[in-house]
């Protein structure tokens, strides 16, 4: 394996796990906000130095753990840069690797905005972490799960946010229902939402917007991310891609026989999970077995307050139960959001979460998804009380309009 940046890539070194630490943080800092509505006087006095000292402690741990488990498995570590050179040789530095197999799992770069390049002043997702001390102000370019995710963040732990998407809702490409939820609660939590707005000039004051200068001391950059290739080098050596990536089959194989492409460099989703699962698909066919990647049921985490989970095909028919009626939720001080469940011919086939610890309690969607579970089925299952995951029951029972934790329907 040949790495240059760090083991675990963007989720480990500047991705997932950084920003779930600092989620997790201001999550701390949230409760504390609430504490004396709890009998409990707490002053909040932040140190971001010493927060962030913690936080690469754990990155550190989770990249040395990866480490030590490709050394305990046996496999060949390279530090350095690799160029393919051909279908079976690699080379690193001076050194060539002759091979029968090769995986291109280079991941991928964040898009600057047009005519503005990462600077002091404008970060990306990568050289956010680089700062020293957390911004009095900053404007979050992008809606989708970065941008939400850092606007949320961030927004707890004591900065002015404004969030901007240029699109009418916030997460575009997902059910509009997430979209305005977070909205709405982001607004409540004195974020600025600026939906259908584009940035027109970045100046050192700051940035405008439909025609208002806003003066913000940072602007991070979430607008998506690009495929982290060498163009000239897949040209030469024959293999097929688009601006989105390296183009590949579900075996994960590329145009050429024995070179796979996993990964944000595939162009499918820019997930590790997906990322990890492509993987393990590569591994069994390199092993001789027949592997086949499915994307049909993926679970999505969005990191915000509250957090969002949906997985499947979130439409037609459904069922819901507002967190506000959930005995556990309710002993958390945590009632914002609800739990969804569609349903087609009587099996469970998607789910939206918004809520407190709505990435913990999507698998069990996911599952049932997966498993192609009757909801009749779903209904059998007993939860334990006080749990969050009853709420699976009660949107389950709302199908059919026959939830217990619910009032009656009113006939229309």
């Amino acid at each position: 394996i040949v790495e240059k940046n760090g083991f675990g890539g963007t989720c480990t070194q500047r991705g997932c796990i950084p920003t779930k630490y600092l989620h997790s943080v201001a999550d701390i800092v949230r409760k504390m906000s609430m504490s004396k509505a709890y009998g409990i006087d707490s002053k909040i006095d932040l140190n971001y130095k010493i927060l962030k000292s913690k936080m690469l402690t754990t990155v550190t741990k989770l990249a040395s753990g990866i480490e030590l488990l490709l050394k305990g498995n046996g496999v060949e570590i390279v530090e350095g840069e690799a160029e393919i050179i051909s279908s079976n040789k690699v080379k690193v530095d001076n050194k060539i690797l002759e091979t029968k197999n090769i995986v291109i799992a280079t991941g991928s770069i964040p898009v600057s905005l047009a005519g503005y390049d990462f600077k002091e002043k404008i970060l990306s997702t990568d050289t956010f972490w680089n700062v020293e001390e957390l911004p009095k102000s900053i404007a979050v370019i992008g809606g989708g799960y970065s941008g939400c995710e850092f606007a949320s963040i961030l927004n707890v732990l004591g900065c002015k946010v404004w969030l901007v998407e240029m699109e009418e809702i916030l997460m575009p490409d997902h059910p509009q229902e997430i979209g305005n939820t977070l909205e709405k609660y982001m607004r409540i939590d004195g974020i600025t939402v600026l939906t259908n707005s584009k940035v027109e000039k970045i100046t050192e004051q700051g940035i405008l917007i439909n025609g208002e200068n806003i003066d913000v001391e940072k602007i991070l950059v979430c607008v998506g991310r690009k495929p982290n290739t060498n163009s000239d080098e897949l040209k030469k050596l024959g293999i097929e891609f688009n601006s989105k990536g390296i183009n590949v089959n579900k075996k994960m194989l590329t145009s050429i026989s024995n070179i796979y492409a996993i990964g944000d460099i595939t162009g499918k989703y820019e997930l590790a999970h997906v990322a990890s699962k492509q993987g393990e698909v590569v591994a069994h066919n390199i092993m001789g077995h027949d592997s086949e990647m499915d994307y049909s049921i993926i679970p999505f985490c969005v990191f915000t307050f509250p957090e969002v989970a949906f997985v499947g095909d979130c439409s037609g028919k459904s069922g819901e139960f507002p967190l506000r009626a959930n005995a556990k939720a309710n002993c958390l001080g945590d009632t914002r959001g609800f739990l969804k469940v569609f349903e087609k011919n009587g099996i469970c086939v998607g789910t939206i979460i918004i809520g407190t610890r709505a990435s913990e309690l999507i698998g069990e969607a996911t599952l049932a998804i997966k498993t192609q579970l009757k909801t009749e089925k779903f209904l059998e299952i007993i939860h334990a009380h006080p749990t969050l995951a009853e709420a699976f029951t009660e949107a389950l029972r709302d199908i059919d309009g026959q939830s217990i934790h619910l009032p009656p329907r009113t006939e229309s």
